[in-house]
């Protein structure tokens, strides 16, 4: 398939090419990558839990589920999860799914159709534009947390559909900024809408719920996705809402349905992190709270951008790191508009290694 080769050829002339590096290490704060010894400033570890672990849960439940949830692949530990991952979300109920990508085009295709509205977050992340492709609904984005154009959408078009759905990321995975969900639920509220929340990136960060920081509580139209591969530090996600809702996707959502269940010992060890969790967050949070103001960056969130201006300057920028001991990679279009370096910092990091990150990059410009 020469076309194949040639579409790479043109990625490398466009300093858009990827390729994958290898760890040889635990993920953690310190990393072993392509074999070299780095300080890691790159990963969604937040809470550096990822080499967290307990064999008991591995002896107890075993490595696999066998089969999926609606065959002989549902545990006791799957639903006792659920059960927790309800209670921190302050919803009736909760539904695993083996990955956030599953959890996000499956909940998004299987309640919108043809038929409905879906108003969706310019920055959104690609599994929730993926859900929306694939619910057949009308779909209509809207410029970054821009509340009014949002509000001119759901006046002018919300009334043509049975159905309305607003779709945001709380914290967005790129840019560390957090959507305004009061705003939102507001909005939800007077235009009849559901509102669908990815909160990837803010359980564990920002709280156990980004509602927390707006003082709100989910009701019956809010429906709450997460994940248990960032700060929670295992592997899959969930959907959060009410019974009814965890009902329909049991009966309705295809990627739930048609795939092996998440292995029951990654249940168990996620149950063991989530109570870690409080202890961690609040030092997490302070480091936050001094990156912040060490770099002049605005973010409230434990991702920091640093936008290069180019996709060049930002390959350059990461290689000189990497030369002085850090991993942060150089993030580019389509992942992204603007090319830039995407900083993680995690609750191992000490506030010597911001420093002296942030004195290298600096050195580097």
């Amino acid at each position: 398939m020469k076309w194949l080769e040639e579409e790479l050829k043109e990625l490398k002339k466009k300093n858009l090419y990827r390729e994958l590096r290898t760890l040889s290490s635990p993920q953690g704060k310190e990393i072993t990558v392509n074999g070299k010894r780095v300080l890691n400033f790159s990963s969604n570890d937040y809470l550096s839990l990822a080499s967290n672990f307990n064999c008991e849960c591995l002896k107890r439940w075993g490595s696999g589920s066998g089969a999926s949830r609606l065959v002989c692949g549902n545990f006791e530990i799957h639903e006792l999860l659920e059960e927790k991952l309800a209670e921190i979300k302050k919803t009736e109920s909760a539904l695993l799914f083996s990955t956030g990508y599953m959890a996000n085009v499956g909940v998004i295709s299987t309640l919108a159709r043809e038929g409905d509205l879906i108003l969706s977050d310019e920055l959104n992340h690609a599994s929730i534009i993926d859900g929306c492709r694939l619910s057949k609904a009308t779909v209509k984005v809207y410029s970054h947390c821009n509340v009014e154009e949002l509000e001119f959408l759901l006046s002018e078009e919300r009334r043509k559909y049975r159905n309305c759905f607003i779709v945001t990321d709380s914290v967005f995975s790129m840019d560390g900024d957090i959507a305004p969900l009061s705003e939102l639920f507001q909005l939800k509220e007077e235009y009849d809408a559901v509102l669908i929340i990815d909160d990837a990136h803010a359980t564990g960060v920002v709280g156990w719920s980004s509602l927390e920081l707006f003082d709100l509580i989910p009701d019956e139209k809010t429906v709450i996705v997460g994940t248990l591969g960032k700060a929670l530090g295992t592997f899959g996600a969930f959907v959060a809402g009410t019974k009814v809702l965890r009902e329909y996707l049991v009966n309705r959502c295809r990627s739930f349905i048609f795939t092996t269940a998440l292995p029951p010992h990654i249940a168990c060890q996620t149950l063991e992190n989530l109570k870690l969790v409080p202890e961690r967050m609040k030092v997490l949070q302070e480091k936050i709270e001094f990156f912040r103001k060490l770099t002049g960056i605005n973010s409230n969130s434990a991702i920091f951008p640093f936008l290069t201006g180019s996709e060049i300057k930002a390959l350059e920028l990461a290689k000189g790191l990497w030369e002085k001991g850090f991993f942060v990679p150089a993030i580019r279009p389509p992942t992204v508009k603007e090319s830039r370096l995407r900083i993680t910092i995690n609750y191992e990091h000490s506030k010597e290694d911001l420093e002296k990150l942030w004195k290298v990059l600096k050195e580097l410009l």
